[in-house]
């Protein structure tokens, strides 16, 4: 039975059927395709609807010699990535809380990252630092030692991943203020004593919950794996399972077994994560509600600019650089010089490629949708996980965790598996619905984390006030923490917008007949060798995302004068 805390019986009943609306929500979009794909591992003939064979398929798989190296590989990747990535993004917070209102714009810049596909920016960087790449032409020495490592995978994912850690902090950061640091430092605090001893015990439970985001996408990531493993011959389980869909004969069932793998992986993570939530967990008693002025003096400031500055160039400025020079060669052997540099890739993208506006058109509608959607439910689902717990509370943080840890290509298989079946009166399948639960399975992580670890960080006292003044539950969602929790939920709005509008592989898979994504456009640039054309696609959809994520970013900054 649900734990109640208002004084209505109304109250209790609206709760009530908010929680089963949030469950069957996540019933029908995280439970089905993952209970298909258990099954299907389960049962290996369940393509024709047999039970035969009940786990022969388990025992052939599991005993693969090359699947335990993958294992450990993609572990290790993951505890890189999240170490690397919790270095640049705890870093870049803190720096970004003492740049005041003008550092807004480094806001902007770190969501870039999220608009370019893994497997663009990892050609990117190929293209950047390989032997004769772009930098030994420029500069006279390339990366490619670097680059070809296992290091170079984890600098590539953590580059690219550290805005989710960075997000999170830095809406911690906004709760706490600096009213702790400052008594610390009035009293003769260190600074290293300080960030050790307040500030980061502060905003640990928003660190260890998006570092189990990073983890989870680390494991499940197939772009960057694939173009960079692949190169130095690492097997991660992630492109053992693309293999399983991709050789002929096509194997389903190993693939649904080696998921079972990632999934076991991902509970793994998610027992130790709220281990250490448990012992991370903090309140405080007041909220810094917006960004105030500089903190520090303006020497300081303007360090903290530089530093941030040094790492947008590297995560940010110098991919895009390599995409774009990319789009502008006529040639790739034909060296980096201007008379091999025009602007031809983009004339005919809308001239010789009639598709290309449409591509663009459905996939910021699909991304637009979805950031909607799972930010709703995402909100719902942290006040069920925080504040009005019940014994379901638990699972239910689970099942909309768990997406990130099933590969893309696998939850569009196990779509395929729900809704391409006879018996159904109406099927979303080979329709654009399918493309929406698919996109909003895989992103819903994403809202539910950011957004639950930011409302453990809300006093309770707000919300008890509310409540005994006769608030009901959609007043205090709308009314009492709403306003706090609006960042945070922008915040993690736009990078769903960011990734969904260049997600690639459940595109590929499930994209209906006279759809294309922008995603799919390059892809099938690349596979058909028009790499030019491919980079300027990619350019063109960074910087239309990119001005939709800079205009939300203005909007709500004049909200916030206003207030």
């Amino acid at each position: 039975m649900l734990s109640a805390t208002a004084a209505k019986p109304s109250g209790g009943a609206l709760r009530a059927s908010l929680f089963f609306a949030t469950m069957g929500l996540a019933f029908v979009i995280v439970v089905l395709p993952i209970l298909a794909i258990l099954l299907f591992a389960i049962f290996p003939k369940l393509n024709e609807l047999s039970f035969t064979g009940a786990f022969g398929n388990l025992a052939p798989h599991l005993e693969d010699p090359r699947l335990v190296q993958a294992v450990v590989n993609s572990v290790s990747l993951g505890v890189a990535v999240c170490a690397l990535s919790t270095l640049l993004a705890v870093t870049a917070a803190i720096l970004r809380a003492r740049t005041g209102r003008r550092g807004a714009i480094w806001d902007v810049a770190f969501l870039v990252p999220f608009l370019i596909p893994p497997f663009t920016g990892s050609f990117a960087w190929i293209q950047l630092g390989q032997r004769n790449g772009f930098l030994e032409q420029i500069l006279g020495f390339n990366l490619a030692p670097v680059l070809y490592s296992f290091f170079g995978i984890v600098l590539v994912m953590a580059l690219n991943l550290f805005p989710i850690i960075y997000f999170t902090t830095s809406s911690a950061l906004q709760i706490v203020g600096q009213r702790y640091d400052e008594v610390a430092r009035v009293f003769g605090g260190s600074a290293p004593r300080r960030l050790f001893r307040i500030l980061l015990p502060l905003v640990g439970t928003a660190i260890v919950s998006s570092n189990l985001l990073v983890f989870i996408m680390t494991v499940e990531e197939f772009g960057t794996a694939e173009i960079l493993g692949r190169r130095v011959g690492i097997d991660f389980v992630v492109t053992y399972i693309h293999e399983k869909l991709s050789d002929w004969p096509i194997d389903l069932p190993g693939a649904s077994v080696l998921s079972l793998i990632l999934i076991v992986i991902a509970l793994g993570a998610y027992t130790l994560h709220l281990q250490m939530t448990r012992r991370t967990a903090t309140a405080v008693d007041e909220v810094q509600a917006r960004a105030g002025q500089s903190q520090g003096t303006p020497l300081g400031t303007a360090l903290c600019h530089l530093a941030l500055g040094t790492l947008a160039f590297v995560g940010v400025a110098l991919p895009l650089l390599s995409i774009l020079i990319s789009a502008l060669m006529q040639r790739m052997s034909g060296g980096l010089v201007w008379s091999n540099l025009n602007f031809g890739a983009f004339v005919e993208l809308f001239t010789t490629h009639e598709e290309a506006l449409s591509a663009i058109g459905t996939s910021l509608h699909l991304a637009t949708i979805t950031a909607v959607v799972t930010v709703a439910i995402g909100v719902l689902a942290a006040f069920f996980i925080v504040r009005w717990q019940s014994v379901l509370s638990g699972p239910l943080d689970f099942l909309l965790t768990l997406p990130n840890a099933i590969p893309a290509m696998t939850v569009a298989v196990g779509l395929i598996l729900v809704w391409n079946q006879a018996f159904w009166p109406w099927t979303p399948y080979n329709t654009w619905w399918v493309m929406l639960l698919a996109y909003t399975c895989i992103m819903l992580p994403y809202p539910v984390r950011m957004i639950t670890s930011t409302l453990r960080q809300l006093p309770m006292s707000m919300q008890d006030a509310a409540v005994v003044y006769g608030a009901s539950d959609l007043g205090v969602i709308w009314r009492v923490n709403g306003p706090a929790l609006l960042g945070v939920s922008v915040a993690s709005g736009f990078i769903v917008f960011s990734i969904a509008s260049r997600e690639l592989v459940t595109s590929l898979l499930l994209t209906p007949p006279g759809f294309e994504t922008v995603s799919t456009f390059v892809f099938h640039q690349f596979d058909q060798g028009s790499v030019r054309t491919a980079m300027a696609m990619s350019l063109v959809s960074v910087v239309i995302s990119g001005s939709f994520i800079a205009l939300g970013n203005a909007l709500a900054g004049l909200r916030s004068l206003k207030g």
